[in-house]
């Protein structure tokens, strides 16, 4: 039985659900970072998280009895998503930090726009009325998100807004790989489990050059709020990736 879901976990449910679905645990997980990083930072959040990710995932497919069949070319991309998520979710955090979990969110979750940007370029996908207006309703909150008195102080400098924008711009970017390659092989689990610890190798390979300039800080008062948050934004990639 848990075999079957390593294989096809989401996929009794519609698209809309899904991404729905997706949409609240990662709403959830930024409230709950935000929490937690009062009295931590964006590297102590990126470490729990991929450490999660890790340890959550690839206990499922191990506890599946086998790790499932998948070709060579699929495992080449999620690795190569693996190297990325690290700048992805960093960024994410930066952008929670610096301008609150509201904000930073809102452009953050401007990826469709990107995605959508991406899938005509490199997919071919065919441009549809209701993709354009939902296209120009994502510019249009990013812009009035980003546009903003000076003089508000939890609104941050107006190039804070980059540090979630680039996330998104970069979600956007590997969007079309993550749906090539569940098309080739459609092991949603097994490909998140893949890219956490490839994420995690990679973060802690380059942690001594990270700790130059913000080292981890192990706080008990916002651990508890960090795990949850993990939890909930590595089921929201789950579900992200299949929807």
């Amino acid at each position: 039985m848990l075999k079957n879901l390593v294989r096809q976990a989401p996929m009794n449910l519609s698209p809309q659900v899904i991404a729905l679905g997706s949409a609240i645990s990662y709403a959830a997980a930024n409230i709950a970072a935000r929490f937690g990083m009062k009295h931590s930072n964006p590297v102590t959040m990126t470490l729990i998280s991929f450490t999660t990710q890790t340890v959550v995932f690839w206990s499922l497919v191990l506890l599946s009895g086998s790790v499932p069949e998948i070709s060579y070319f699929p495992a080449v991309l999620f690795v190569g998503i693996g190297f990325v998520m690290p700048v992805i979710r960093t960024l994410t955090y930066i952008g929670i930090v610096t301008m609150g979990a509201s904000r930073s969110v809102s452009l953050r979750s401007s990826y469709p726009l990107f995605g959508a940007l991406f899938a005509l370029i490199f997919l071919n996908e065919e441009l549809k009325p209701l993709v354009l207006a939902g296209t120009l309703l994502v510019v249009s909150g990013t812009f009035f998100i980003t546009w903003q008195r000076a003089n508000d102080p939890s609104a941050g400098r107006w190039w804070h807004a980059l540090f979630p924008l680039t996330a998104a711009l970069i979600s956007g970017l590997i969007q079309p790989v993550v749906r090539y390659g569940l098309t080739v092989s459609y092991y949603p689990l097994f490909s998140t489990a893949l890219v956490g610890v490839t994420s995690l190798s990679v973060y802690l390979g380059f942690l001594p050059l990270i700790k130059k300039f913000q080292r981890p800080i192990w706080s008990r008062k916002g651990l508890k709020s960090l795990v949850i948050a993990a939890l909930l934004e590595n089921l929201g990639f789950l579900l992200f990736i299949t929807c």
